[in-house]
């Protein structure tokens, strides 16, 4: 069997490419959650639905605080207010200051993060107002009894990186919102979108093998929603290649970022709509005068034409925060096939052991020692 055929291969089926395989299945994931759509906002109206001087507050680390930050930007929960935060950010100056009248939810997929647990605990000290999303059951923080959605998403692979888990988290946060336009954004892109990835995974390989010879770093921005979703695409890059990532804000990118910015490296563009779309065009022409090549992940509505390559993906502007993350994956694939580090493993973090131990120090010390 070919690379690629294992790589098509569903998932149960002895496939050496689980993280390949977990990126094609999201269609049919998504779909199925679409058709839980009844559930997810019975779910929300008993658990999420702030008093009337309350609002939601969302918290999560790495993809859950993404995911929070791509769906709830100026969506609301109950008519009230909703708001992304940091796990840290959350313990340390939200929890000390609810109160009754509003509601939080916890996002974590393994529930095993230290302040995913220490923030629900705090949460929890103000009364019965904190409801959790994850996968399963919540590991320690679902051992807490808070109420639960579970996505019951099936595991590909062991130590895989988010992705379906991901997008399912940015789905399943805008079902929750009151008049979220993701959802239906969506809907109508699904019919496209098993096309659209198998087009731009031949894409990210041909960007790959273009930087075959060695890339000196990949810049993804964005603009609005997508800040986060550039955000998620630079951790998927540094979880799975050797490629030094940053993520940046287009313009800010200018202010902090641009001098710092080698000749052989990448940057990916990632406009949120069709204004952004402007600006981003004048960014790509611009960085082309340097011979930096770009990539953009753009809509129909959100063309970015002066950009290096396009990788153009179905449905409107509103879909965004979910196709943009999938291109993201594809190439962050790609890019880590290319340069030799298996991101269906991701064997070249948990090989250097004293660093895998100390990023369990930092984040997840009751799991130090267990391989986890």
């Amino acid at each position: 069997m070919t690379q690629d055929a294992q790589a098509a291969a569903p998932a149960g089926e002895g496939s050496a490419t689980p993280m390949h395989d977990d990126i094609l299945r999201q269609p049919q994931l998504l779909a199925a959650l679409l058709e839980r759509r009844g559930e997810v906002e019975g779910f929300a109206q008993s658990h999420l639905a702030p008093g009337a001087n309350g609002r939601l507050h969302a918290y999560g680390s790495g993809d859950g605080w993404f995911a929070a930050r791509a769906a709830l930007a100026g969506q609301s929960a109950g008519g009230r207010p909703a708001q992304a935060w940091g796990s840290m950010d959350f313990l340390l100056g939200v929890a000390p200051g609810l109160s009754a009248e509003d509601r939080v939810l916890g996002i974590t997929m393994s529930g095993g993060v230290d302040r995913s647990l220490q923030s629900a605990e705090a949460a929890l000290a103000h009364g019965p107002i904190a409801a959790l999303l994850t996968n399963r059951d919540g590991g320690r923080v679902g051992a807490l009894g808070l109420p639960r959605f579970e996505l019951g998403i099936e595991d590909v692979g062991k130590f895989l990186c988010g992705t379906s888990s991901y997008t399912a988290t940015v789905l399943a946060l805008s079902l929750a919102c009151d008049a979220a336009p993701l959802p239906g954004a969506l809907a109508s892109a699904l019919p496209d979108l098993p096309a659209m990835i198998a087009r731009a995974d031949a894409q990210a390989r041909e960007i790959a093998q273009a930087t075959s010879g060695g890339l000196d770093g990949i810049r993804i921005l964005g603009t609005g929603t997508a800040v986060a979703t550039a955000d998620y695409g630079a951790a998927k890059m540094v979880e799975v290649t050797t490629v030094n990532a940053w993520s940046d804000e287009l313009e800010e990118f200018a202010h902090r970022q641009y001098w710092a910015l080698k000749r052989g490296e990448v940057v990916v563009l990632l406009p949120h709509d069709a204004r952004a779309a402007r600006f981003a065009t004048a960014s790509a022409e611009a960085l082309n005068r340097l011979g930096i090549a770009t990539v953009s992940v753009e809509s129909g509505d959100t063309p970015v034409p002066d950009a290096t390559h396009r990788i153009a993906v179905p449905g409107p502007a509103a879909a965004l925060p979910i196709t943009q993350a999938i291109a993201l994956q594809l190439l962050a694939y790609r890019l880590g096939r290319a340069n030799g580090t298996d991101p269906d493993r991701r064997l070249h973090l948990k090989d250097d052991t004293r660093k895998f131990t100390v990023s369990r120090l930092l984040t997840r010390r009751s799991l130090v020692g267990t391989g986890e």
